[in-house]
């Protein structure tokens, strides 16, 4: 019988690119599913770190009675959190220090002096900076790493305590005012405070537009947002450019809120002043400022509000401790309402 003889054949090359094209586009509709899964499972870890937060608040609050103050400029931690008044010694520890008992960070908190400045202050039985020590807890897993090491030695956070409309706590809507109409109804002149200030400790009965109504913290990207206009939302871009980029120092109360720009008030957290205003610190960039936003700028506007990296808004936290997403298009005199404690509004999500 003859043998059949059978030559192997191999693809061609038109089979071969026939192929790879098919598998580039699996993987081009693969992608966008394995980054929004990603994405999804960061907001995610994101809520569960505001969720957190606003446990160790409610924490706090049943300890002390009142939440933390959003600074203590010129104050001593061993003592109950008083109004800060102007002092020789400048202290400048932030919430976020005072709450470090309440998010499993007992052991840290221990370790800071609590007699002394944050600012360039070594951990007790350590050479390690106070200022500089990174909690993880207190970062977005969708923000970007921030490199702050060589040119600041600061730990920087992702959230941010809520002041209210401005960082003048007597800030209020007149009758003259553009957005007056949408405030109608309430009294006047409308009262936009935000929970936190160095000039006074918040209760929940200060509350008045109850906690479920009232936003406590919120996310901060780790650059900030340029150009949007006041009384705006979602109206800027990201500032990528290292020398105009904002952060939010951790423990380094940075800015004087409810004397923000003044100046002859407050010492500077490096001890300069009390002639020249705190606004920045240190001056050069990237710029450092205190973990507090303003609600004059709606999400993603300016580096003065709220703002993150997730796609399409932004986390907050409620004075109840629940926790919700935002669109960074929110109208924004709703965010004013909702960053305010006691504007007379309740507003429905």
């Amino acid at each position: 019988m003859r043998r059949l003889r059978f030559r192997k054949r191999g693809f061609t090359l038109v089979e071969l690119l026939v192929v790879i094209a098919i598998i580039g586009i699996l993987i081009a509709l693969l992608l966008p599913a394995v980054q929004a899964a990603r994405e999804a499972a960061r907001r995610s870890q994101c809520t569960n770190n505001l969720k957190q937060l606003g446990l160790a608040l409610q924490n706090y609050h049943d300890v002390t009675k009142s939440f933390p103050p959003s600074g203590i400029l010129c104050g001593d931690l061993r003592v109950p959190p008083v109004p800060s008044t102007p002092s020789a010694v400048p202290y400048h520890h932030t919430w976020l220090v005072m709450i470090l008992p309440y998010v499993e960070q007992k052991a840290l908190y221990d370790q800071i002096d609590k007699s002394r400045p944050i600012y360039n202050t070594p951990l007790l039985g350590s050479t390690e900076l106070a200022m500089s020590k990174q909690v993880q807890a207190f970062l977005c897993p969708s923000n970007p790493v921030l490199d702050l090491g060589k040119t600041r030695n600061m730990a920087y956070t992702n959230y941010a305590a809520s002041e209210g409309y401005h960082w003048w706590t007597t800030a209020t809507v007149d009758t003259n005012w553009g957005y007056w109409a949408v405030f109608q109804g309430t009294k006047s002149p409308v009262d936009l405070s935000g929970m936190f200030t160095i000039l006074q400790t918040r209760t929940m009965s200060d509350l008045l537009d109850g906690t479920s109504n009232t936003i406590a913290i919120a996310e901060v990207n780790s650059t900030g947002y340029k150009n949007g206009p006041i009384t705006t939302s979602g109206t800027g871009v990201p500032r990528l450019d290292t020398n105009e980029r904002v952060f939010r120092a951790a423990f380094v109360f940075t800015g004087t809120n409810g004397e923000c720009c003044e100046t002859g008030r407050w010492r500077n957290p490096d001890g300069s002043g009390p002639s020249t205003a705190a606004r920045w610190f240190p001056g050069a960039s990237p710029h450092a400022f205190s973990p507090t936003f303003l609600a004059a700028w709606g999400p993603n506007a300016n580096w003065h509000g709220a703002s993150s990296l997730h796609p399409g808004g932004l986390n907050a936290g409620f004075a109840d401790g629940s926790v919700r997403f935002f669109a960074q298009t929110i109208e924004w005199h709703i965010w004013a309402k909702l960053n305010a404690i006691s504007d007379g509004h309740s507003v429905q999500q």
